[in-house]
């Protein structure tokens, strides 16, 4: 059998003259994931690892956490998107939850009816505090206990 004879052939029934210098068949009907950053479907699963050791006792008022490569994803389903709010906005503070330092408004994206998304940069370090805010100044600030985080992207933090 010729070079070429192994690629034209499509007898299966043809064995090569030399077994242990062919490659396995590779199944190419599988899936094969496209590994690139952004590739996933960030609208309808978790975009990276379940922080299961973050506090997300905050599911039931709809504020999850996740990590996605030294950022967090931050999904909101709470009572303000609840309310039909079309605007929502993160107010992000760093440290002590009774005196936040570093507050940034960022404003949320709706990625479905009832959930905003937000890819929420880690500036330093310290506890993450968060309250939701819509674009009627509606809070939603966990009762005034705000919605605070272990900060797991940068070492030490306290």
């Amino acid at each position: 059998m010729g070079f070429w004879d192994i690629f034209i052939n499509t007898n299966s029934s043809m064995k090569p003259e030399n077994k242990d210098k062919i490659e396995p068949e590779i199944n190419t009907t599988k899936y094969q994931p496209f590994n690139e950053e952004f590739s996933i479907d960030m609208t309808t699963e978790p975009y990276g690892n379940d922080m299961s050791s973050a506090n997300n006792s905050y599911s039931n008022n709809g504020v999850k956490l996740s990590d996605a490569r030294n950022t967090l994803r931050l999904v909101y389903s709470g009572i303000l998107a609840k309310s039909g709010a079309e605007e929502i906005y993160a107010v992000v503070g760093y440290g002590n939850n009774l005196n936040w330092e570093d507050t940034v408004n960022y404003p949320m994206y709706k990625i479905v009816d009832g959930k905003f998304e937000l890819m929420l940069p880690v500036t330093r370090t310290g506890n993450i505090n968060i309250a939701f805010k819509d674009s009627n100044d509606n809070w939603d600030n966990n009762s005034g206990l705000n919605y605070s985080f272990t900060n797991y992207i940068y070492e030490g933090s306290h």
